[in-house]
This record gives structure tokens, sequence and C-alpha cells, in this order.
């Protein structure tokens, strides 16, 4: 039986470790023809690709790219047009965070959170057009997070996640014409490399969540394969948050739990 991704041609930001190498992993076990691997790392990314193409027969394709460079973006999406006819699914999943409030964030750092997860994902949608114009059926999926749902205590971080939750809606009435459909997904605490310096935190949110727990990476991937696949074909501008059910109501389940509401 096929694979929901059969014939299509995948680019994947971020991809040497965390939820973009599970992306590709599920991409590849979906059978994907071609999966393209980007990060800033180029020998962890010949070393996962290897890990990645273990899990079935799509051609994978790796490129160094700082995702906040616009010479990168056009340098790869030149060398693409050589080697594929098409792409149909961006998925812009690169990020970083540092957990600084207003008075603690320096200008540097904001402008390195903004330009990595922010600037990135315009500049993957603009340089990537064209090649996805050329699919049928072509699908974009921006990593924002619940924090781009609601406030939190790191001020660039936030902000540049409720861009990212912007940019999707109004690049998905603006490529709708060209068939292309944008979708954004947003996480809660989900255990990843990023994440670990945190894991204090996401082990106290536990109790505030529905289901008890952190999530998976490969959890999210399977959302990003959903929204990659034709099973999505008619979502778009749309939110998928994947938090264990935190923001419907996680504050008050501490309170809940204790008068034994629930």
């Amino acid at each position: 039986m096929a694979g929901k991704l059969k014939g299509k041609t995948a680019f994947v930001t971020g991809a040497s470790s965390g939820l973009g190498l599970a992306d590709v992993i599920e991409f590849v076990k979906e059978d994907a023809e071609t999966v393209i691997m980007v990060s800033r790392n180029p020998k962890k990314l010949q070393e996962v690709a290897m890990i990645a193409s273990e899990y079935g027969n799509s051609r994978i394709l790796t490129y160094q790219l700082d995702v906040a460079r616009e010479d990168d973006w056009r340098k790869v999406t030149e060398l693409l047009n050589d080697k594929v006819d098409k792409l149909d699914v961006l998925v812009n999943n690169a990020g970083i965070n540092k957990r600084d409030s207003f008075r603690d964030c320096t200008l540097k750092d904001w402008n390195r959170i903004i330009s990595i997860n922010q600037t990135s994902v315009f500049l993957g949608m603009k340089y990537c057009l064209d090649l996805l114009k050329k699919s049928n059926n072509a699908s974009i999926i921006n990593l924002s997070s619940i924090t781009g749902l609601t406030g939190y205590f790191a001020v660039a971080y936030t902000a540049s996640k409720w861009a990212v939750r912007g940019m999707t809606k109004s690049a998905a009435m603006e490529f709708g014409k060209f068939g292309i459909r944008v979708n954004s997904i947003h996480p809660g605490f989900i255990n990843t490399p990023l994440n670990e310096s945190i894991k204090d935190l996401i082990d106290a949110t536990k109790g505030m969540n529905p289901l008890g727990r952190a999530g998976e990476s490969m959890e999210i991937a399977k959302a990003v394969t959903f929204l990659a696949s034709d099973d999505s074909s008619y979502m778009t501008g749309a939110e998928l948050v994947l938090d264990g059910g935190l923001t419907s109501g996680g504050q008050f389940k501490i309170i809940a739990d204790q008068f034994n509401i629930y």
C-alpha cells in the first residue's frame, strides 16, 4: 500500500535534529519521492540523513543553509532547480529559544531570535514559492508554538511565534490561487534537544496537562505529515494545536484536581 506522500518532494528546515529530523523520518516512511534536508551543520546533517534513509527508499538531498540569510536561500533554491522539477511540501521548522524577559532581553538576542524564528519563515515561503507553484497541490507547514496563541515569559520567542501564526494566514490568502495550502502547527511542551534546558519546567507543567505528559517528536511529525498529505486538502490558514490539552484550560486543572471537580 502506497504511503501518504508517494510522489511528493518535501523540503524541511532545521532537519538535523528534534522535530525536523522526526518530520524527515516520517516523510521517508510515507514514501516521499525526495526529501530535502537543510541546516547550518552539514556534518550532523550527513550523519542523520544516513539514519533517515534506513526508514525507506526516498531520495534524500542535504544542503547547508542558514535560514536567516537571504543569500543562502537564494543559492539553495537555485541549486534545487537542477535537482527537482517541483516542491510539494515546505516545512519551516528551524527555530531557537532564549527565555528572557523584557528587562533582560538584549537587542542582539531579540534580533537573532526574530531572524531565525520569524524572518526565516518569510524567506522560506518567498524563495520556495516558484517551485511550490509547479505542484498541483502544494502544502506549506509553518512551526509556531502554543506561545503563538497566548502570552509567555520569553518576549522575543513569543513575538516570533505570533508572527509565524500571522504570516501563515497571510500566505494562505495569497497562495490559494496557486493551489498552495498554508497551515501552522502549535506544539506544546515536547521532549526535544531544544527543550533539554527546560526539563524542570516541562515536568512542572505535567500537572496542568490533561494527558499528564509532554509530547514526543514523532507525535508532532505525524501531524506535519497529515498537513503535507492530500488528507488535508481542504485545510488552509488553519492552526493545529498539539499540546495535550494544555491551552484548553490547563491553568485550571490543578485547582480542579485540588477540589476534586473532575
